[in-house]
């Protein structure tokens, strides 16, 4: 019988005290790249970006949990999320599991068929699959409060979009384009995440939402559970057996302070979000 090294022996007893590690990232609120409330108020898509990709690079992280609690934010934001995520499974080969603890709409649900599987609790809500811009138009009050504005441009379509005058039946034509075209992004990605024909996807992809044991009916999320039968899942995948040890980001004061001003800005600038100060942009958003 060979013995072992002092040196062996220590290297054995290291290997049992370390613990495969899964990560967890928490997704929480809309999905947007920074603007000027600042990454001090709202975390910004980058962020998530920036985490993930760390976790993934980490070789002693066996495994994500994607934990999505998010109306969805904007088309570009969303997809560059989205795209990181399947690029760094490709990569790293790691298992990523979504865990939905209330709510997984629109963009939310466009970065969670990006992972593996996608699990809900009973009572949460998931879908909104769909494309949306909103275009205000406040002509008719000005002239009620006898306010014009003069508008010089090179081209006929430069203000298109413009909140001081009617749209143009041919713009509204232009602006249904590129909601069609994103839309038709947002299936595809679906197809292709949950391995479902177009005629599947076509099904739910209404705008409409759905309680998670509708969703399974439906194949747009995987099962039902807590957040435990999530990590059990993906400790399944990941191949590891027996202990685990869970890395979750602390919730300290200045994150719930974070939260409570993010949604305090949203409400309070609803409607110059919605007329004037909020950029042009297309959503994947349930509101």
């Amino acid at each position: 019988m060979v013995k072992q090294s002092y040196q062996e022996k220590k290297t054995v007893e290291i290997k049992r005290l370390v613990k495969d590690k899964i990560a967890v990232v928490e997704l929480y609120g809309e999905i947007y790249f920074s603007d000027d409330v600042g990454s001090i108020i709202k975390r910004d898509v980058e962020y998530y970006v920036s985490k993930i990709e760390q976790y993934f690079k980490r070789k002693d992280v066996k495994g994500l949990l994607l934990k999505i609690n998010s109306p969805g934010g904007s088309v570009a934001a969303v997809q560059r999320l989205y795209n990181k995520i399947v690029k760094l499974k490709d990569i790293y080969k790691k298992p990523i599991v979504c865990y939905v603890p209330e709510l997984c709409a629109s963009g939310g649900y466009y970065v969670a068929v990006a992972c593996d599987k996608i699990i809900c609790a009973e009572g949460s809500v998931v879908g909104s699959v769909g494309v949306l811009l909103q275009v205000g138009n406040i002509n008719a009050l000005l002239k009620k409060i006898g306010i014009n504005i003069e508008v010089i441009k090179s081209s006929k379509y430069k203000d298109m979009g413009s909140i001081f005058r009617e749209m143009l039946p041919e713009e509204r034509q232009m602006f249904e384009h590129l909601v069609n075209s994103v839309y038709e992004q947002f299936i595809d990605v679906i197809v292709k995440g949950r391995k479902l024909t177009k005629e599947q996807v076509m099904k739910f992809a209404d705008g409409r939402i759905f309680i998670a044991k509708d969703a399974v009916q439906l194949q747009m999320i995987d099962s039902t559970g807590d957040e435990d039968t999530a990590i059990e899942e993906l400790k399944l995948m990941a191949g590891i057996k027996g202990e685990v040890e869970i890395l979750k980001e602390k919730i300290g004061f200045f994150d719930l302070l974070r939260r409570g001003i993010t949604e305090m800005y949203r409400k309070q600038n609803m409607f110059l979000e919605k007329f004037g100060e909020k950029k042009f942009r297309l959503e994947y958003i349930f509101e």
